[in-house]
């Protein structure tokens, strides 16, 4: 997800002990969609959001991801500025509300709807979460009706969509998509961008682990002319893959360490583990510093659960 996302202030201001309140909803109405040729009829719609890929075939598009309710129109619109075909598939790779908001309203033309089995299972039964407020369930129209447990093949339009579950990873329903012709690995949610750590959602099933192995099954796809479309950002490339992945496993071997010793979450917090690996990954203004970071690291690894957000800031 994006750090402009409020559902990141969310999580982060949970973990800090910071008010939810505090963070602002975004005005919708100023953001742009910004579309950008991968190659092989693939595009990337990108804004400050879930960003989608779509492939453009002659029958029909393939969408993956509809982000946010409030932004369905704009993507609709530049969906329509590549193509007036209609939207014969969308893949959703994780059910985060940025990446499925907007199912109901572009699967109204009769797209089918495909994501993993545990995608489904959130969107059917909602969550309630301990950092968000709630995350309702969907309507019968914005609910995958295929689904797959391991792996699936998607042909069309000339080009073989591999979806590979990552579980655990962002969340235990993450979808990698390898687009074989194009050359395009979209990460789902397993690798934030290449300027900061990558947010896992512990609640929602995600794990410093199977991020880790996440990174290395796109690793193991990719090659040096790969276009890895992060959850956030600009396509990047295999080797700043490699460099987030060493980064995590850096990051939990000094965790584990310090758990290892017998240090509580908030010794571990006050030992500062992170603090020269900071300067490459904390992105100034972010939510994911080096504090937060080691705390989800912490929690995830001794399998602990996120704290509760402050009453007050919950809307439950």
């Amino acid at each position: 997800m994006k750090r402009a996302w409020v559902s990141i202030g969310v999580v982060i201001a949970a973990l800090c002990g910071l008010p939810a309140g505090a963070q602002s909803g975004p005005d919708y109405s100023k953001f742009h969609v910004k579309t950008t040729d991968l190659g092989n009829r693939v595009y990337l719609l990108g804004w400050q959001g879930g960003d989608s890929l779509v492939l453009a075939g002659n029958d029909g598009i393939v969408l993956v991801d509809t982000s946010v309710a409030q932004m369905a129109d704009k993507i609709k619109a530049a969906i329509t500025g590549l193509s007036n075909k209609p939207i014969k598939f969308i893949v959703t790779t994780h059910a985060h509300a940025d990446h499925i908001g907007g199912n109901e309203s572009l699967a109204k033309g009769g797209a089918v709807i495909v994501a993993h089995d545990n995608a489904r299972a959130h969107m059917v039964t909602g969550q309630k979460l301990p950092v968000f407020s709630q995350f309702p369930p969907q309507p019968p129209g914005a609910l995958p009706a295929v689904t797959y447990t391991g792996a699936m093949t998607l042909h069309f339009a000339g080009e073989t969509i591999e979806l590979i579950h990552a579980p655990r990873a962002h969340t235990d329903n993450d979808s990698l998509l390898f687009f074989r012709r194009a050359n395009v690995v979209h990460t789902s949610g397993t690798l934030g961008n290449d300027q900061t750590y990558t947010f896992f959602d512990i609640a929602s099933g995600g794990s410093l682990d199977g991020t880790i192995a996440a990174q290395e099954k796109v690793l193991a796809l990719a090659n040096d002319r790969t276009r890895i479309i992060c959850d956030e950002g600009e396509p990047t490339t295999k080797a700043a893959l490699q460099a987030s992945h060493d980064s995590l496993v850096v990051v939990r071997a000094r965790v584990q360490k310090l758990i290892d010793a017998g240090k509580s979450e908030e010794e571990a917090v006050a030992a500062k583990p992170l603090q020269d690996l900071d300067a490459t990954w904390v992105h100034p203004g972010g939510f994911l510093t080096g504090d937060v970071f080691t705390r989800m690291a912490y929690q995830s690894l001794k399998g602990s659960k996120p704290a509760p957000a402050p009453a007050a800031a919950r809307a439950d």
